[in-house]
């Protein structure tokens, strides 16, 4: 990646930078998408006039294949999250709401309406009200295990959710009634459930050939294979290895195949194979031999909160505490368990940043102790 393009211990970088308004265009989508601001559009760095390019969702919705498409603008509330459609006739299957609007309604009616919605995690599930009212014969699911009772800002409200699908590892229908391998095989959705990134992680697969992952699996354009998120791992990094486990045995009994992994976050890809149940058998078998080198355990919310809040507002309080505290970088937040996953990172900055945190949080409380004194003597 371009030296300067990325912070240390970053995932994103520049590749290249833009060489065409096509290319503009699409880095200022990336932009756009990302809720942290892992990369930045420099004023001035383009002859283009931005005004000139409209908006950064121009030529969305997006056609992948056949009758899927990308559709965006995503919504902010649920992390940016890539989501889905699939055309079909008598109404289609949004994969994870993106950001509600009334020319996004309009496309979607245009293109057969909503049939199902379907919310691969807890944390990408808000405005599935919005869209279940504005299409009233849609019927929603999620993993009963995710189901969300109090609102708050990272997780929508689900106990009013229609269908409440089960963790055990095995194919099922819309509905949630399972299916053997064979009719699996054959049936043109597939539910999978997939817990590990949370309790109740569900993905969907389509004609044998898309995989709509959720945050369980997507494409390293580094490592050139289909990873999980060891960081962003909120429940069990264990478990979700036993999951993806279950998901290669499926492709070496021959009943699970797919050609395109389709992430809510990470890059999308159309693997490098035939689509076959041997090749997708081999990619998956990939997948767990890289997961089972990565830390145990599970990254705790309580970490990630002050790391994602300091990253949405980096001018708020929070944000500018975090940074100072970090001499400008704010991964030293998460726990140490989870630093070797980050790439390139500087070991002694984080420790030192440890440091200063506890120094500063003893003088908070001496300070605190020297004011109940004084009260107390007065």
């Amino acid at each position: 990646m371009l030296p300067g393009s990325y912070e240390d211990g970053a995932f994103t970088g520049v590749l290249r930078q833009p060489h065409s308004e096509e290319d503009l265009i699409a880095a200022r989508t990336a932009v756009a998408a990302c809720p942290v601001g892992a990369i930045k559009l420099l004023r001035g760095a383009s002859r283009v006039r931005r005004g000139a390019l409209g908006s950064p969702w121009r030529g969305y919705p997006r056609p992948i294949e056949d009758n899927v498409w990308i559709v965006g603008p995503p919504s902010m509330k649920n992390i940016g999250a890539t989501t889905y459609f699939i055309e079909r006739d008598g109404g289609g299957v949004l994969i994870d709401p993106p950001r509600p609007s009334e020319a996004l309604f309009r496309w979607l009616a245009d293109h057969g309406g909503v049939r199902w919605l379907f919310l691969t995690h807890r944390d990408h599930a808000h405005h599935h009200a919005e869209i279940a009212a504005r299409f009233p014969d849609c019927r929603r699911l999620i993993g009963a295990a995710d189901v969300n009772l109090r609102e708050n800002s990272f997780l929508a409200t689900t106990g009013d959710v229609e269908i409440k699908l089960g963790s055990e590892l095995r194919p099922c229908t819309l509905e949630g009634q399972p299916l053997s391998e064979a009719e699996a095989r054959q049936a043109e959705l597939v539910v999978l459930p997939q817990p590990g990134h949370t309790a109740g992680s569900i993905c969907l697969l389509y004609r044998g050939r898309f995989l709509f992952t959720g945050d369980h699996l997507a494409w390293s354009r580094v490592l050139g294979h289909i990873v999980a998120f060891r960081v962003q791992c909120w429940e069990d990094w264990e478990r979700q290895t036993h999951s993806v486990r279950y998901l290669a045995a499926a492709a070496e009994a021959g009943w699970l195949r797919f050609t395109w992994i389709l992430p809510g976050h990470g890059e999308w890809q159309r693997l490098p194979s035939d689509g076959s149940a041997a090749e997708t058998a081999a990619a998956l078998r990939r997948t767990v031999e890289w997961m089972e080198r990565q830390p145990k355990g599970h990254m705790r919310a309580i970490h990630w909160t002050p790391f994602i809040m300091a990253r949405l507002k980096p001018k708020s309080a929070l944000g500018r505490l975090v940074r100072a505290i970090g001499r400008g970088s704010d991964l030293w937040v998460l726990p140490r368990d989870v630093w070797s996953s980050l790439p390139a990172h500087d070991r002694r900055r984080l420790e030192a940043a440890v440091r200063r945190l506890r120094v500063l949080g003893t003088v908070v409380l001496a300070i605190a102790a020297l004011i109940v004194w004084f009260v107390g003597r007065r």
